[in-house]
């Protein structure tokens, strides 16, 4: 009886809100149910890069060897960059969570229920910043928690899902924004929201401000403190820019002092667009399908919007940019052509169909507003019809996302093991061996076990940059020659005058043998597992490298050097004219015959160590200031001065 009392003591609207945050982590946990019942690891496309990423930051804190740049315990032992220029903080909080998870398995069922409730959550803030009713945006945030980017996470470790996680947070601010043009800009949940996002996936937030343009302007045209709010973004900016330092600093660094390899560019970009259909949808970057539940719901809106009478500007710039964003992850826009003039846009962007997780928020948020206005002046049933639909979507996404990472989960007590072994070199008798090792608690085993060439951000030599560029995948690819046969090179019985299979075929090879990927294989992998060199991460974030030779002369050694890492050969240190680089940046050196010892350690200028270190202290002084804004704001200052 007194807990009844003290439960109606509780603000409705609070009881209200926790009810819809209980059901968004209840959905979180059960997306991850399906594999935990399997007790299986799910090995996906981008898993063992991400892996690599999180086991060098959770091997750093486990020894306290700290090196922000170079990884020397993940990726071979190779010295290479990666952290650094892809969501750093996130990394180091990721490898956290695997350092105290103890396995692989455990990391993936946390992170997983993590990024769904972020997802989740954010999802919700964003639709009930926009107006709607609370249902509404609760189904809302459980249909993107369940559908497109963000469980793609789950069945195949694509990042992106990450930044799809956080960007509502951050759209939740322009929309909040549009509809109270003349109150204050929400800096600190702008800034905040905005330089996670950039800490953990940098191109999410170029996208996402992309979107946010048509909600300032609109923002700036109706308000009538223009001034005050041309300020206020700028005071956004800036945190956003000392928040980020560490992101930016590291970029500068590392792109202006080296010829960065960029990630992988498709062949076709054209062929990763997001497309409407009315079957299941599609995960993350090879699942372009919006399925069945997003294609009505995504129709429907735009339909509301062209054919309601009373529509207010929030509904229309809401669908509008939703529109716009879906738009450009479509294969309506020419991105092939795009690709071929824009190269850079191939290799970053890399997938059209990253433009849809904006376009999902969105829309679904302009759909809610739309029921939430319209459900109102229904009768008793139809009210019932719109819950029976909206029940039935939600069941349509949950059966499917779970299927999903069931089916896929129970890969792992197949013989394959692996979704892709695309690049992938294995070390074991058999996969059973692999099996065990993933389930083991030495994490490091299944990543010297299995191994994947990927060559992102190694340093090119100036020298190789323009062979790397003439003689890419990409390059060949768009310009090679398919032969029609002749009467000399026609299959016997034939007369020729068909398409040349065996010059097709040998262009095939060619084209694959200029892939970095190939090349990362040959200069790094086989000569890792050679069993020549001996590798272990040294103090003060040294890598040392050491092998004996019977003769002295040039050997090519399984590791990359940049403009800033520090070379020592046999306790020499060597400039850059003593030594040699292959075309992604593995060091040739002079060995001597006998034992040699080869050490790296990455040095940043002065210039980026002291924006790595003030950036924590932006963090502190940012969180600090905002606990006190939030407590000035509610009267607890002046509470306590009254007492």
């Amino acid at each position: 009886m007194c807990e009844v009392n003290v439960l109606r003591k509780i603000p409705r609207v609070w009881r209200d809100e926790a009810v819809a945050a209980g059901v968004i982590i209840l959905v979180a946990i059960l997306t991850v149910l399906p594999q935990y019942l399997n007790h299986s690891l799910i090995v996906g496309m981008d898993a063992l890069f991400h892996f690599n990423r999180f086991y060098d930051v959770a091997q750093q804190i486990t020894h306290h060897n700290f090196s922000y740049f170079q990884s020397n315990y993940g990726f071979q032992q190779t010295g290479r960059i990666v952290n650094a220029l892809y969501g750093p903080y996130l990394a180091y909080g990721l490898g956290w969570l695997l350092l105290h998870a103890g396995s692989w398995i455990r990391f993936e069922l946390f992170s997983g229920v993590l990024i769904e409730m972020l997802a989740g959550f954010g999802a919700y803030i964003l639709v009930r910043v926009a107006g709607s009713r609370r249902r509404y945006a609760l189904v809302a945030s459980l249909i993107f928690m369940l559908t497109g980017w963000v469980p793609a996470w789950l069945t195949t470790q694509e990042f992106m899902g990450w930044g799809a996680a956080l960007s509502p947070f951050v759209l939740a601010c322009g929309v909040y924004m549009l509809r109270h043009p003349d109150k204050h800009v929400p800096i600190w949940a702008l800034a905040g929201s905005a330089a996670m996002l950039v800490q953990t996936h940098a191109l999410s937030l170029v996208i996402v401000a992309v979107a946010m343009v048509p909600f300032v302007v609109v923002t700036f045209w109706r308000t009538q403190h223009k001034l005050r709010l041309v300020l206020e973004l700028l005071a956004s900016i800036v945190i956003v820019l000392l928040l980020t330092a560490n992101v930016w600093g590291a970029m500068l660094e590392v792109f202006g002092s080296n010829h960065v390899l960029a990630p992988y560019m498709p062949l076709n970009s054209g062929t990763y667009t997001s497309k409407l259909s009315l079957g299941n949808y599609g995960r993350g970057t090879l699942g372009g399908s919006l399925g069945l539940v997003c294609t009505v719901a995504f129709i429907a809106q735009i339909a509301a919007v062209v054919l309601r009478r009373k529509r207010s500007q929030t509904d229309i710039i809401l669908t509008a940019t939703g529109a716009f964003f879906l738009v450009l992850s479509s294969a309506l826009i020419p991105w092939n052509t795009i690709v071929a003039q824009h190269n850079i846009v191939g290799s970053y962007l890399q997938f059209p169909s990253r433009f849809a997780p904006v376009a999902t928020l969105l829309l679904l948020a302009g759909l809610a507003r739309t029921l939430s206005a319209v459900t109102p002046a229904l009768t008793v049933n139809g009210r019932k019809v719109v819950a029976g639909i909206l029940a039935f979507a939600l069941v349509l996404v949950g059966y499917q996302t779970l299927s999903d990472v069931g089916r896929i989960a129970d890969e792992w007590n197949k013989p394959k093991l692996l979704q892709s072994t695309s690049s992938v070199t294995l070390q074991a008798t058999d996969m059973t061996e692999i099996r065990t090792a993933f389930t083991g608690t030495d994490l490091g085993l299944p990543l010297q076990m299995v191994t994947k060439a990927t060559p992102d951000y190694l340093p090119v030599p100036a020298a190789s940059v323009d062979w790397l560029q003439n003689n890419s995948q990409y390059a060949l690819y768009h310009n090679q020659t398919v032969l029609v046969t002749t009467p000399e090179t026609a299959a016997k019985g034939q007369i020729g005058n068909k398409i040349d299979a065996n010059a097709y075929a040998e262009q095939a090879q060619t084209i694959n043998d200029a892939s970095p990927y190939v090349i990362y294989y040959d200069q790094i992998v086989a000569k890792n597992v050679d069993g020549k060199f001996t590798k272990r991460a040294g103090s003060n974030g040294r890598l040392i490298i050491s092998w004996d030779a019977k003769h002295k002369g040039e050997i090519q050694v399984p590791a990359v050097a940049y403009a800033h890492t520090q070379v020592r050969l046999n306790g020499r240190r060597l400039d850059a004219s003593d030594y040699a680089r292959t075309d992604i940046g593995a060091l040739i050196v002079h060995q001597k015959a006998g034992r040699n010892t080869l050490t790296l350690r990455y040095v940043p200028s002065r210039r980026t160590t002291m924006l790595l270190a003030a950036t924590p202290w932006m963090w502190a002084v940012f969180a600090v200031s905002g606990l006190v804004g939030v407590l000035t704001a509610h009267g607890f200052f002046r509470k306590r001065v009254d007492k």
